[in-house]
């Protein structure tokens, strides 16, 4: 009686998994896609296009980034870092962060 209920649950749970099993309707976007160009010679046409400044990124103003310019040596900064660390309370309750 045993043997004959673990048949039927293997069967039943055989049966179970196949029926789940499908074909995927996904289809790849480039299935059966036919280049016209050959890598070398998209890569020359990049190289062009970074050449004459045409690469999408340089198309649109504003989305390259741009740092803004300082009119302080690198050593007046460390200065100023230096002075106002030495300035600073821990803790001072009009600061905006005082718990730091």
């Amino acid at each position: 009686m045993n043997i004959k209920n673990i048949i039927a649950t293997v069967a039943l749970f055989a049966a179970a998994g196949s029926s789940f099993a499908q074909q995927t309707e996904f289809v790849a976007p480039d299935a059966g896609f036919k280049p016209a160009l050959t890598r070398a010679q998209v890569r020359q046409e990049l190289a062009q296009a970074y050449a004459q400044g045409n690469v999408v990124q340089r198309q649109h103003d504003g989305q390259d980034t741009q740092f803004a310019g300082s009119t302080q040596s690198r050593e007046q900064v460390r200065a100023e870092a230096a002075r106002a660390s030495q300035t600073r309370h821990a803790g001072d309750v009009n600061d905006l962060y005082f718990g730091a």
